[in-house]
């Protein structure tokens, strides 16, 4: 598979329809092909930021339809650089059809609490300026009380890109996170300012079989999500070390706390199935 085929198959790789043949080829060239990689995180990028501007007001992307493009280019220069090969996926998205574009690439979703002034007060009972979620079994909510003013940020740890910004002042925060994806993703969510942060990864619509394999705790996170089909929290600090993971275990708190040790992590599975895993 050269680099031209493999760029085809972005999207229907990232929505998780790729033929099972295909896909071997694709994950193949993925590994071992450095541009391959950094085409695909841009993609990755690029669909997820199409997802938020359905709530932002927003120019044309020029690159959204080409003739869009021919008409921009007769009315000012050309321009000096090149939108990158993958962009052709893209092609043909006239401006109207972008808020069927989550739809279409079935992206990530974050739904902030845009009036957050209408939030109510904090109850005593409220654990206060830190991050929690809550799970109901299909969705997973993002709880923040906040004590004085707090921005909370989400955003994408693996391309480091701010998805939701709220602001908040002295009030409460329930924002749902949504995967609509057929992958398990992760967020990061933070207060800005304060020490911290936590990771969740999101179960995807399609369930995922784990190989053995390692990587970081941010990565076994997403690879426990997709097994075991529950969302997985982590601290940030702890989300780069490196550690390998083997999931034999029925149960998602054992395949955790095999993977992560004992040293230095605390694993445990709240009732309503979330798994954290926290640094000691």
């Amino acid at each position: 598979m050269n680099n031209d085929k493999a760029r085809d198959f972005f999207s229907a790789y990232y929505e998780g329809t790729l033929e099972s043949g295909l896909k071997q080829s694709f994950e193949a060239r993925l590994s071992t092909d450095a541009l391959i990689q950094a085409d695909y995180a841009a993609f990755v990028e690029t669909v997820q930021e199409l997802n938020t501007l359905k709530d932002e007001e927003i120019e044309i992307p020029s690159f959204l339809s080409d003739r869009i493009a021919t008409r921009l280019e007769q009315v000012q220069p050309k321009s000096r650089f090149g939108f990158p090969a993958w962009l052709g996926v893209l092609r043909g998205l006239a401006f109207a059809g972008l808020a069927t574009a989550a739809i279409v690439f079935a992206l990530p979703f974050v739904q902030g609490n845009h009036d957050v002034s209408n939030a109510g007060a904090i109850s005593s009972s409220a654990s206060v300026n830190q991050v929690r979620f809550k799970f109901d079994g299909t969705k997973v909510v993002l709880n923040y009380s906040a004590s004085g003013t707090k921005t909370i940020v989400v955003s994408s740890p693996v391309t480091g890109k701010e998805i939701k910004r709220i602001q908040l002042e002295n009030n409460r925060l329930e924002s749902p996170l949504e995967n609509s994806l057929a992958k398990a993703v992760v967020f990061k969510i933070e207060s800005l300012g304060d020490e911290g942060g936590r990771l969740i990864a999101i179960p995807g619509s399609v369930p995922e079989k784990a190989k053995p394999g390692e990587g970081t705790v941010q990565d076994l996170a997403v690879a426990l999500a997709g097994h075991y089909r529950v969302p997985v929290v982590i601290d940030s600090g702890v989300a780069s070390k490196q550690i390998s993971w083997n999931f034999g275990s029925a149960d998602a708190r054992a395949a955790a706390s095999q993977a992560v040790g004992s040293e230095g992590f605390s694993v445990d599975q709240k009732q309503d199935g979330l798994v954290e895993i926290l640094a000691r």
